[in-house]
């Protein structure tokens, strides 16, 4: 007799089972998106310990009649789809045919549904996968199925669920999902008669947004939208001050359909490139919208995973909806924005912004009302008091006070004034007196040969002068006396890490960034009132003085009222 057997029916039912359920909030999953295929307006969710004894989801859809609950409960069997072509323009979130004779393998469970123009619904019973009987009963038009005693004939997997209140969390955060994706259908959950949570019917986005995440969370939330072609992204991204540790804060939706996908998340954080911390992660609700056949979601049994036709063009939109939203709002900013006049004194160019070999800093001329007879009190901006550790400049002002971190400060203004030159081609260069000639490993050499035009827009003048020597005859000029050759070789690194299929406008920023951090003023390097006043101004003119290119903050306030009560005025 061979090795190789046909595996029981039973067998097979309690496998394919394992697939979809996974835990109570399973469970709820594909009977909460059952009930929004069918058209419900009202969904109801109600739990006993955790949903591992009972989970009953109520709706008010179209229903079904007898036949259709009875095949409804036989796998592979779906209202969703008819033929092969309809498998690659899903429309609706459940298609699979398997969720409820999954659910049914594995739990006992019953069925009250009544369809709109029947008298009567039907009540069916199921245990184990096993139908125990039928019976005819008056009930509201729609359907009701309670889940209960689940996983009771799989013992093994019941050592795997976590406590009551782990797998109240996984719940909760599902309805908030499907909350946030259908604001017109009225969704309740509650645990063991308590109401957990309640989202009415909004004609506001932005009201179901702060039942479902929390008021403090939605105030910090903005709206972006963005077409491109037939990829269409909108949603609610957050303040970048305002972050978590973990990406439970980013909501994912594919025409509705919540998900998990790792392209998606990847867009979401490069559109927060350079302005938050890179082991920090935004709040943001993003919805994206494409042609079903442009998708595909059918990948695994449970549904959070898809694929997308054309990644890039998606990743592409997400990220440009996003960042248009960040660049265009007014985050936190140092006192007044200077003039265009007060910005040209401070200090504009390169040149301006560089330290020089004496480490002093040379930000540009100060306009005589800036000045005040060498006590460094500045009119409007606040009063320069000093600095601090030789890091810290600290501004009083009519708020407050402001403490400015100079390197992180430098960091973020020469950024941005590198990305509006490479944008125009033209980032300043310094001739070199005499080239200085590298060697660079066989890699890194190929790589400085397939991007000379690269390297020479970001300001590096770079010849061959054999199979892995190279000329370097200019560097860009905020790097002159800060390790050019040393910053060149990293620059090389990072473009070899790019790949073939690089994004530029996603992959020149960390470069600039690279370039900005090095050409700073450092930390422990004093500096004058001038020096500090023209830093501030700088600073002021930037699109998004709060934060340095790398996300941690360049500036903090404290205000008056803080400062009372810190000693108890208050």
């Amino acid at each position: 007799m061979g090795k190789i057997k046909v595996l029981p029916p039973e067998i097979i039912s309690k496998i394919a089972a394992g697939e979809v359920v996974e835990r109570p909030a399973s469970v709820v999953k594909e009977l909460v998106e059952n009930a929004l295929d069918a058209g419900s307006r009202e969904v109801k969710v109600e739990l006993e310990a955790g949903g591992r004894k009972r989970v009953r989801v109520t709706d008010d859809g179209e229903g079904m009649s007898p036949e259709d609950a009875l095949l409804a409960l036989q796998r592979y069997s779906t209202s969703k789809i008819e033929n092969e072509r309809d498998l690659f323009a899903i429309r609706t979130f459940g298609f699979r045919g398997e969720a409820l004779s999954a659910i049914a393998a594995v739990s006992r469970m019953k069925v009250v549904t009544r369809k709109d123009g029947e008298l009567a619904g039907v009540e069916l019973q199921v245990e184990g996968g096993a139908l125990q009987g039928t019976e005819t009963v008056g009930c509201p038009l729609g359907t009701m199925v309670e889940v209960r005693d689940l996983f009771f004939n799989i013992p093994a997997r019941l050592k795997f669920m976590k406590t009551q209140g782990t797998e109240l969390g996984h719940i909760g955060d599902l309805m908030a999902r499907a909350a946030l994706a259908n604001d017109r259908v009225h969704f309740r959950l509650s645990h063991e008669g308590k109401l957990l949570a309640n989202y009415p019917v909004r004609e506001d986005s932005s009201s179901r947004l702060a039942e479902a995440l929390g008021k403090e969370t939605c105030e910090k939330l903005h709206f972006f939208r963005m077409r491109e072609g037939e990829v269409e992204v909108s949603g609610y991204a957050g303040d970048p001050g305002f972050n978590r540790a973990n990406a439970r804060g980013i909501y994912l939706f594919v025409n509705r359909r919540p998900v998990r996908d790792r392209l998606l998340t990847h867009a979401v954080l490069e559109a927060y490139r350079n302005i938050l911390p890179q082991d920090r992660y935004p709040v943001t609700v993003l919805f994206v919208e494409v042609p079903p056949s442009e998708v595909d979601v059918n990948v695994h049994p449970s549904k959070w995973e898809i694929k997308f036709s054309d990644s890039e063009a998606v990743h592409r939109s997400v990220m440009r909806g996003i960042r248009a939203m960040l660049d265009k709002t007014s985050w936190p900013t140092v006192g007044r924005k200077p003039t265009e006049e007060e910005a040209r004194e401070a200090g504009g160019g390169y040149g301006d912004l560089k330290a020089e070999p004496s480490f002093s800093l040379h930000l540009g001329e100060i306009s005589e009302k800036d000045r005040r007879s060498g006590d460094g009190e500045v009119s409007a901006r606040g009063n320069f008091l000093g600095q601090v550790g030789k890091t810290y400049l600290l501004f009083e002002t009519p708020d407050g006070l402001n403490l400015i971190d100079q390197h992180a400060a430098h960091e973020r203004i020469l950024f941005e004034r590198l990305r509006e030159a490479f944008s125009r081609g033209s980032i300043p260069k310094q001739s070199l007196l005499f080239p200085e000639s590298i060697e660079l490993p066989i890699d890194d050499a190929q790589t400085a040969e397939e991007h000379l035009p690269d390297l020479e827009r970001l300001g590096f003048a770079v010849e061959p002068s054999g199979d892995r020597t190279y000329w370097v005859k200019s560097v860009p000029e905020i790097l002159a006396v800060r390790g050019p050759v040393e910053a060149l070789k990293e620059i090389i690194g990072e473009i070899a890490s790019w790949g073939k299929r690089a994004n530029p406008e996603r992959t020149f920023d960390p470069l600039l960034q690279m370039m900005a951090c090095r050409g700073a003023v450092q930390a422990s390097q004093a500096m004058g009132p001038e020096e500090a006043t023209a830093l501030m101004v700088g600073l002021q003119g930037c699109a998004s003085p709060a934060y340095c290119p790398h996300g941690r903050p360049t500036l903090l306030t404290i205000t008056i009222p803080d400062l009372e009560k810190m000693f108890g005025r208050k």
